[in-house]
């Protein structure tokens, strides 16, 4: 038989010399079998029906999967995504005449795979309900205000250095999981946060964690110079494109007439994280965006203080905020406290919808106490020492007892009644003199202030600074916490050979029998265990007194009430992912791009960002995305005469985009902040700045970098 083949047309099976296809039955082992001296005969890797029916047959799960997402009445993704996974399936098996163990095992991976996403949701989800219940997070958004003084501008810049850094040191989709619930927890509406979270999340994740998406996402494809020179052009055109985009994303939260008043601000500070990771991209392809971010959070921070380019704010342009949310992300938190409070002692509390106000009755209850003027009820009154040994409960039955006393039930507007309340008491009128109340006074700046400080902020800087430490490779510890060797195995069967290594990595080799299908499952290095376990255990012993109104068990148990819905729609996400991706020129992904190469030709330039993108559409991933498409955008950029590093950055400015619509972090997200609402929802709004995104990116590549030969 002939051994020609056309890499772009063909994948390969084994075939002994004489030309039966009977060599696996003479197989003793899987070792052998791939190492054996077999003819390589080359068969179609499409479907019988030409190219035109391959593409559309494989982007067909993809089609009906954005339909019945962004339709009117969408389906949820824990239907959709493993109806598509199925789709896809089948249509490997009918269609494309895929390998039925090879197709089979990819399912399997995928559903092996979904423990990578769903156990990082579930550390997020678990360091967020820590800081609740330990009452760190209102701490912090008090502080956050204080320095921002509520200015929202600076609130959310601030967060977009905070979610550059962490991009840099964890990549996973760890900036949404950590800052979407930091934004809402402002007051700002749960689902505007989550989209903007998800944009500021696509202008760092093209070095994902410490360079991972350009060393070993193009692994073998380019030289270290040339993971540079991918480095610093995507770097261009994504510093373009944050000058541009972000401030229209800052207009989902603000009136735009806030935006331009403040937009040198909005400038400095852009300038302080994208200039940093700029710089840094021409020198090293691993630390752009931790650099840039750790730096942009200092100097935004002195921006603010100094208020350079603030304008302040007329009442009317104050953004509505969500009373509920501030400081509130999980029903431990003291605003839940609070409204629980309200509740429990007959007041008014206000509807979802946000058209009522707390502490206000219903005109029909007014009308029966014969009140002319709308009275204030009773609020709870704390002690200004803050909280004791029992919280505030204690404190809150003081105000339920004294509900019947019409001078302890005159609050507010009138200031002669100030002198009516009791010594040592305050009257709360609203969440945030609650979360006063609770927490204690601020303290004067000094090392008293410091020390709260560094103890109450431990869970954010504490997860920062572990994962820096366990993901820089010169530091020397990643290496232990992803060893292989030495190991423990059980073979099932055909199942695949379980693998246990001394650092707690997961793998099933060969999974169905099908030579290198295999998973690996880091638990040390995935930012499970380390650090959002560990660190959420370790504040849970720091601050067990403040957790007064729960204990930790009620704590874990949220937390695994929670990933249910997550984990059915990752199952899904992630079967179709390995579907698509697996395996070599068998793969849907390869002869999709592969054919779309040749359609296209020298427009292939403008398909490059968009294979980039969709490929974190579906992984959740730049890393995944550049590995599926990386070789068809070199095969591309040789066959039309493009640049390769130019076009090798477009596949990873795409990627990084793709995270804006990737389902892994919607569902993680909306997972994390409890917002309950279709993906298709968020998907209409994110879609727009990652296209923009790809656009700005691709006209900056041909203006400076691509030449066509």
């Amino acid at each position: 038989m002939s051994n020609a083949t056309d890499e772009s047309s063909f994948s390969y099976i084994c075939s002994n010399n004489d030309g039966d296809l009977t060599c696996a039955e003479s197989c003793v082992g899987l070792e052998e079998c791939q190492t054996c001296a077999c003819a390589t005969v080359a068969i179609d890797a499409g479907g019988p029906w030409g190219q035109f029916m391959d593409v559309l047959f494989g982007l067909l799960p993809v089609i009906v999967l954005v339909y019945v997402t962004v339709k009117k009445n969408p389906w949820p993704t824990t239907f959709s995504l493993p109806f598509a996974a199925v789709m896809l399936f089948f249509i490997r098996l009918m269609y494309y005449g895929s390998d039925v163990i090879l197709t089979c095992g990819a399912v399997v991976l995928g559903l092996h795979e979904a423990l990578s996403p769903i156990s990082i949701i579930a550390g997020a989800m678990l360091l967020f309900e820590t800081m609740e219940a330990t009452k760190c997070m209102p701490y912090m958004m008090r502080e956050m205000k204080a320095l921002t003084d509520g200015h929202p501008i600076s609130e959310c810049m601030l967060i977009f250095c905070f979610a550059y850094m962490v991009e840099g040191a964890s990549g996973f989709g760890t900036p949404v999981a950590l800052g979407a619930p930091m934004l809402i927890s402002t007051g700002h509406p749960k689902f505007e946060s989550v989209i903007v979270l998800l944009i500021f999340n696509t202008f760092a994740t093209v070095w994902g964690a410490v360079g991972t998406p350009i060393w070993f996402g193009f692994a073998g494809l380019a030289t270290e110079e040339e993971f540079l020179e991918i480095s610093y052009k995507s770097a261009i055109c994504l510093a373009i494109a944050a000058f541009i985009l972000v401030p229209l994303t800052l207009w989902m939260l603000v009136p735009f007439r806030v935006v331009k008043k403040n937009i040198i601000f909005i400038f400095l500070s852009l300038l302080c994280v994208v200039g940093p990771a700029l710089g840094i991209s021409f020198v090293s392809y691993e630390f752009p965006s931790l650099i840039g971010g750790m730096v942009g959070c200092g100097l935004t921070a002195i921006l603010i203080n100094f208020r350079l380019g603030l304008a302040p704010l007329d009442p009317e342009d104050m953004p509505e905020r969500d009373p509920k949310e501030i400081g509130s992300v999980s029903s431990h938190s003291l605003v839940a406290e609070y409204y629980s409070a309200v509740n429990s002692n007959g007041l008014k509390v206000p509807a979802d919808d946000g058209e009522d106000m707390p502490h206000k009755e219903l005109e029909s209850d007014k009308q029966e106490n014969g009140m002319n003027e709308e009275p204030q009820e009773a609020p709870p009154i704390l002690s200004n020492e803050g909280p004791s040994e029992e919280g505030v409960e204690a404190n809150l039955k003081i105000a339920t007892e004294n509900d019947d006393d019409p001078e302890m039930t005159a609050t507010g507007g009138d200031n002669n009644n100030e002198s009516e309340i009791r010594p040592g008491t305050t009257h709360v009128n609203s969440v945030e003199d609650f979360v006063d109340a609770a927490l204690g006074p601020r303290k004067p700046f000094g090392m008293a202030y410091l020390r709260e400080l560094a103890g109450r902020t431990f869970p954010i800087w504490g997860c920062v600074l572990v994962l820096i430490i366990t993901r820089i490779p010169q530091i020397g510890i990643r290496r232990y916490l992803t060893l292989q060797t030495p190991y423990f195995e059980i073979v099932f069967n055909t199942y695949g050979t379980f693998r246990l290594s001394a650092s707690l990595v997961f793998q099933l080799i060969d999974i169905l029998t099908f030579p290198n299908l295999n998973w690996k499952y880091e638990l040390l290095y995935i930012p499970f265990v380390i650090p959002f376990f560990v660190i959420s255990v370790a504040t849970m012993v720091i601050y067990r007194k403040s957790m007064t109104e729960t204990t930790p068990l009620k704590v874990f148990s949220v937390v695994a009430q929670r990933l249910y819905n997550p984990l059915i729609a990752l199952l899904g996400a992630l079967a179709l992912v390995q579907l698509l991706l697996k395996v070599s020129t068998e793969a849907p992904a390869y002869i999709l791009g592969t054919i779309l190469a040749q359609w296209f030709r020298q427009g292939f330039v403008v398909i490059a960002p968009l294979l980039g993108a969709l490929g974190s559409f579906f992984s959740g991933s730049t890393t995944v995305s550049n590995l599926t498409f990386g070789t068809i955008q070199v095969i591309a950029a040789e066959s039309i005469g493009v640049s390769k590093t130019s076009m090798m950055a477009l596949q990873a400015v795409g990627g990084s985009a793709g995270n804006g619509i990737c389902l892994n972090n919607i569902i993680a997200a909306c997972t994390i902040v409890g917002l309950n609402i279709g993906e298709g929802a968020i998907l209409g709004k994110t879609y727009r700045a990652v296209f923009s995104s790809t656009t700005i990116s691709t006209i900056v590549m041909l203006a400076l970098f691509i030449r066509f030969k």
